[in-house]
């Protein structure tokens, strides 16, 4: 088609790259989990507050 060959592109290197990609998107959704769990709570007498906090 474009002359591009993928020779390289074995079943161990297609199994890394979905375990690499997997596991960087983990990583990511457990630090914005730690993040969200442990930033400090505003109190709850202001209950017009809808936006949230950075």
């Amino acid at each position: 088609m474009l002359g591009i060959e993928f020779d390289f592109m074995t079943r161990q290197v297609f199994d890394t790259l979905i375990f690499v990609v997997f596991g960087s998107g983990l990583v990511v959704a457990i630090i914005r989990l730690v993040h969200d769990f442990t930033r400090p709570l505003t109190d709850a007498d202001d209950a017009d507050d809808t936006r949230p906090h950075a």
